[in-house]
């Protein structure tokens, strides 16, 4: 696979001043387009391009986040006698809020090797820079295509090899992304934006070379790809950054659905919507329930608590509804369903015989719930009809964002202690830089997920780090757990370290 070539000779330059009208423009600019300087001075930005892009040329230019080191590749730009000529552009910002655009000539669309190399960065900032690509000048054909290499999440490996392969296989991707920018998707994926298609029978030779050149077998290597072409320009920003949550969940597995179906943009949108509204009927017609799995003390072969997952009826099978929408993404959904499924659970759990009552169940709570304030007026509504104390409902809470981080979700965790609900989270790895987490989590648990445990356990002191957290936890009073940890190696590893909890696997 050919690498990306470093842009092209300087062709015009243009200054905006920091109104976001033109200002200043190389000579070479009305040699090339025929403008006079007269002609464009104190003109939008979006005089010189095509009507249809009027709309993102302007939102572009009103942006505060300038995409430096960008190119937009084949960017129309108007020549006075008639018609547009294609520039690669980038935009950089200068002082006293100006911006400086330089214009080549097409065909060198990459990042420029002089400049430092982008890394590559979560998936949230990547559908960021989806988003504001979108809003640029650039009207070429766009695909967002989704690269997994198997080799990133194989255990045969060492953590050396692999980061010896995560290492070639970004520097190669990025030849290939507009920008140079990738999204980290998991693990073993990384998306990144195309223009003209992306071909992975070259890609994948190129990795055969790799693991030749790193001793590794190329079998191991496993490429797998998927293509979204972006096919509307104008979804709203919340629709946009849905749609790409939703093929993000489908490419890695995550969301139930044909994702060779979903070729596109829209046609994501429109799989969105019809997933939403199965889910919404379901609860509306009251075809849901909860599914039970057991928390064993696997030393004593008691069980302490039990784990409560809401689930819908969907095709007559009984689905998570995070297993074909992304829930978090979904907070009116999230909200109505949490507080039916808790409402139904309440109500079953009062009838339950004596000696069952004292036993402590977890539901597991959509984390956009916490932040809905008509959730915890919900809860308590619900505790209250049906005479359930609060430290006997507890609540699993998935995805919250790195403790020291803070923010709106950690503060309604908080509520929920403070009301008396236990807390279960999967944060195992905040308490190396979060100690005050120990006692946040006092009477409730931690769970310790599967990567990071097999991350550690390729180190030569991993397992004596992992065993000595494990027993500072307990300490503290918070149960460690594991759950869904499908590996026979990694659950055997993980009760030699200490862990002696686990939630039986999903009936």
């Amino acid at each position: 696979m050919p690498k990306g070539t470093a842009l092209k000779d300087l062709e015009f330059s243009i200054t905006l001043n920091d109104a976001g009208l033109i200002e200043t423009s190389s000579k070479s600019f009305s040699a090339i387009l025929q403008w006079k300087d007269v002609d464009v001075f104190r003109r939008p930005l979006s005089f010189l391009f095509p009507p249809d892009a009027h709309g993102r040329v302007d939102r572009l230019v009103a942006s505060k986040t300038i995409m430096e080191n960008v190119v937009f590749p084949s960017v129309p730009v108007r020549f006075k006698p008639g018609g547009f000529i294609n520039f690669d552009m980038k935009m950089k910002e200068m002082s006293a809020g100006k911006r400086h655009l330089e214009f080549y000539k097409p065909g060198g669309a990459s990042v420029n090797k002089n400049e430092s190399s982008q890394s590559n960065t979560d998936m949230y900032s990547f559908f960021n820079f989806v988003e504001r690509l979108l809003d640029s000048p650039f009207d070429g054909d766009l695909d967002m295509t989704m690269i997994e290499v198997e080799a990133l999440r194989d255990e045969m490996l060492s953590e050396e090899e692999k980061k010896a392969v995560r290492n070639e296989v970004e520097e190669n991707l990025k030849t290939h992304a507009v920008g140079g920018e990738l999204g980290q998707l998991d693990e073993a994926s990384y998306g990144l934006i195309v223009s003209g298609g992306f071909d992975e029978e070259a890609f994948e030779a190129e990795l055969v070379k790799v693991a030749e050149n790193l001793d590794i077998d190329p079998a191991l290597m496993g490429i797998r790809s998927a293509n979204v072409t972006i096919d509307d320009r104008d979804l709203e920003p919340e629709t946009l950054r849905t749609a790409l949550s939703h093929s993000r969940g489908l490419f890695v597995g995550e969301v139930e659905g044909d994702m060779a179906a979903l070729e596109s943009l829209t046609a994501v949108v429109d799989g969105v919507n019809h997933n939403r509204n199965l889910v919404l009927d379901a609860i509306k017609k009251y075809q849901f329930r909860i599914s039970e799995r057991l928390m064993m003390d696997n030393v004593a072969s008691i069980s302490v608590a039990a784990l409560q997952q809401g689930k819908v009826n969907i095709d007559g099978r009984l689905r998570l509804p995070d297993e074909i929408i992304v829930l978090p993404d979904h907070p009116d959904i999230a909200l109505e369903h949490d507080l039916a499924q808790l409402d139904e659970f309440s109500r079953v759990r009062a009838h339950r015989k004596a000696e069952d009552q004292d036993r402590p169940d977890f539901y597991e709570l959509c984390r956009s719930c916490l932040v809905q304030d008509a959730f915890l007026g919900g809860l308590k509504d619900i505790l209250d009809r049906h005479s359930l104390p609060a430290e006997k409902l507890g609540f699993r809470l998935k995805g919250m964002p790195p403790s020291k981080r803070g923010g709106p979700h950690w503060q309604a965790a908080k509520s929920l202690i403070e009301a008396g609900h236990p807390v279960w989270l999967d944060r195992f790895g905040d308490a190396v830089t979060d100690p005050s987490l120990y006692d946040f989590l006092q009477g409730g648990y931690v769970e310790l997920p599967a990567e990071i445990l097999s991350r550690l356990s390729n180190h030569f002191d991993g397992a004596d780090i992992m065993s000595a957290l494990i027993e500072k936890w307990q300490a503290n009073s918070v149960g460690v757990l594991m759950v869904d940890l499908k590996n026979i190696k990694l659950k055997t590893l993980a009760q030699e370290m200490g862990v002696r909890l686990s939630v039986l696997d999903s009936p």
